[in-house]
């Protein structure tokens, strides 16, 4: 979870401060939480926001079956877009199985 909020965070282009300044926290909060130090709810649910991340509640059981969706979708997203700054996807479907639905 800390490398997600520090991926994306750095995917944004901002900085812990500018996270913190977001969240309402200093930065000495945001550095904490991406090394992965003890956090709030509330907290994690602002950082989502702010971060366009969605969190979810995954049962254990389909851990890898989320796992292996998030990082086929990642590497489709990489291989259409050469954009260093792509955000991965982290929580959601991915855009390709709406058209699949259709």
């Amino acid at each position: 979870m800390q490398d997600q909020i520090r991926q994306s965070r750095e995917a944004k282009g901002l900085t812990q401060s500018d996270l913190g300044s977001r969240i309402g926290q200093p930065q000495s909060a945001v550095s904490r939480i991406e090394r992965g130090g003890d956090l709030r709810l509330s907290t994690l649910l602002e950082m989502a926001r702010v971060l366009e991340l969605e969190p979810m509640l995954v049962p254990k059981g389909l851990i890898p079956a989320v796992q292996a969706l998030v990082g086929h979708a990642t590497s489709q997203e990489g291989s259409r877009a050469s954009d260093a700054n792509s955000i991965p996807l982290v929580g959601g479907t991915p855009e390709d199985a709406e058209d699949d639905n259709q």
